[in-house]
């Protein structure tokens, strides 16, 4: 897979994951992390090698916190339960509800990191590496991940933009 492939791909897969979880009209405080449901979120979440985070703590944190923010009276009526937790992946968040899921996310794992060792470019020197994070910043990221969970088309050509990006960091994503 050529290194623009694997860059698309992982970003893909953290959006998606991610998407799996979140709302800002339920209580504010975070679910016990021996929930039920909370287990069945997070057991999906690790059950993917791709996934967000491969740690269960900050999965668990994570999850917590969104089902504590959504609550679940609100999670029920969405059709998600301990048995179908992909009810998550068919719902239109609005963006209360996605800025809400992305600081949850952020606030409980380290995305910046995870996303750049996820994105597997080889032998980058520590300059380059450092200029990937420089691209990949906390910011870029949360833009991206409220694009996806609100449903605003526009932020994918934000992807296509940092391309440029990378590319000036020295990594040659055509020719992997």
């Amino acid at each position: 897979m050529t290194k623009t492939l694997k860059i698309v791909a992982v970003l893909a897969s953290l959006v998606l994951l991610a998407s799996a979880c979140g709302d800002d009209s339920g209580s504010g405080s975070a679910a016990s992390a021996d929930d039920p449901l909370v287990q069945a979120i997070v057991d999906d979440i690790m059950s993917d090698g791709d996934g967000i985070t491969t740690d269960r703590g900050e999965a668990e944190c994570f999850v917590g916190n969104v089902v504590g923010t959504i609550g679940k009276d609100r999670l029920t009526a969405l059709g998600v339960s301990e048995s179908n937790v992909a009810a998550l992946d068919e719902i239109e968040w609005t963006e209360g509800e996605a800025r809400s899921v992305v600081d949850n996310m952020f606030g409980c794992m380290d995305l910046t990191n995870n996303f750049v060792e996820q994105m597997e470019l080889g032998d980058l020197d520590g300059v380059q590496t450092d200029c990937v994070r420089g691209v990949f910043t906390e910011d870029v990221l949360k833009d991206l991940f409220l694009a996806e969970f609100s449903g605003d088309e526009s932020g994918a050509s934000g992807i296509f933009s940092l391309m440029g990006d990378l590319a000036d960091c020295g990594i040659d994503l055509f020719n992997s």
